[in-house]
């Protein structure tokens, strides 16, 4: 993988190892609540394996909030919206990190059908991890707020 000029993504967990790193092409968009970054060619690194799904992903980097977004297209047709509750990302030139806090919220493409995934990871890290009161209120509120972003007509029309 020729990865010198990407975007690089990394997820850590709450314990500081790293669980993703993923690539990007460009930021598509970036004001003071989000950043979005785009490829055509979605690269990442996962237990030590490069892999590539060969299709446009995007990421929404929302920058105050306890969550991230990825968008996975297939066709150049949005296919579904998977939701990482995590820390807010710290954002340094072409590097961007995150805690991945477990927890995944994943929609369908027109947001009609969910599915919420790894609580039981979550309960389990937070005994093994010893998560921060902090972290723990943080994380189970970003739930929240996903449910209630996903209804929020005007957010989503930016992304058509």
């Amino acid at each position: 993988m020729d990865l010198e000029n990407k975007i690089t993504v990394i997820s850590k967990k709450y314990n500081k190892k790293e669980s993703l790193r993923c690539f990007f092409d460009k930021i598509i968009l970036d004001n003071k609540e989000f950043l979005v970054l785009t490829t055509d060619d979605f690269k990442y690194i996962k237990n030590n394996k490069e892999r590539s799904r060969g299709h446009r992903m995007d990421l929404i980097i929302f920058k105050k909030k306890w969550f991230n977004a990825f968008v996975f297209y297939k066709n150049d047709k949005k296919q579904k919206f998977y939701f990482n509750i995590a820390s807010p990302a710290k954002i340094k030139d072409k590097h961007i990190e995150y805690i991945d806090m477990d927890i995944d919220l994943v929609f369908s493409n027109d947001f009609k059908e969910s599915e919420i995934l790894d609580i039981e990871e979550f309960e389990s890290h937070k005994k093994d991890y010893n998560y921060s009161d902090f972290f723990i209120k943080n994380s189970l509120e970003a739930i929240e707020q996903v449910k209630e972003l996903k209804n929020n007509k005007n957010f989503w029309r930016l992304f058509k």
